[in-house]
This record gives structure tokens, C-alpha cells and sequence, in this order.
């Protein structure tokens, strides 16, 4: 199945796109899309534990399925000061 992840603030920075489409086996979940990226980006791999997934207008459990054609967010930790 085919995913597209969009990248949000520095996850952007650290998979050098702010969107990116993945090939993943039926039934991979937001984890499995996880370890593609971290396989791909080792920017991204070092901060992989930092980031949370949002479907839609909610932040999604990395263990829930994913479908052909989803779209997820990459959420990187956010700080202000």
C-alpha cells in the first residue's frame, strides 16, 4: 500500500521533504511507517522517539492500521520559551 507523511516543522528538516510517500505492506501501522523513515533518514532516526503521528485533525496511536491512500502527519516536539 501507498501512504503519503507530511513533514511538520523540523521532521521537514531532519527527511530533507515536507511530504513523502511510502510503500508499506498491507496492515502496516504508523509505527511500521515510522521505521521506513528512521530507515531512510538517519536525521529523522535519531529524533524517531520525539515525533507523534496525526490522521486527520487527531493524533493517532502509532500501533493503529493504516489503509492505502492514508495521509498522516509527522508531529515533531514543539518548545516555546
Amino acid at each position: 500500500m501507498r501512504i503519503t507523511v507530511e513533514c511538520y516543522g523540523a521532521s521537514a528538516r531532519w527527511c530533507g521533504s515536507d511530504a513523502i510517500t511510502l510503500d508499506l505492506a498491507t496492515g502496516a501501522t504508523g509505527n511500521d511507517a515510522l521505521d521506513a523513515l528512521a530507515d531512510r533518514f538517519p536525521d529523522f532516526a535519531a529524533r524517531r522517539s520525539n515525533v507523534a503521528i496525526a490522521s486527520g485533525d487527531a493524533i493517532a496511536s502509532p500501533t493503529a492500521p493504516l489503509a492505502d491512500g492514508d495521509v498522516i502527519a509527522l508531529i515533531p516536539p514543539v518548545s516555546a520559551g
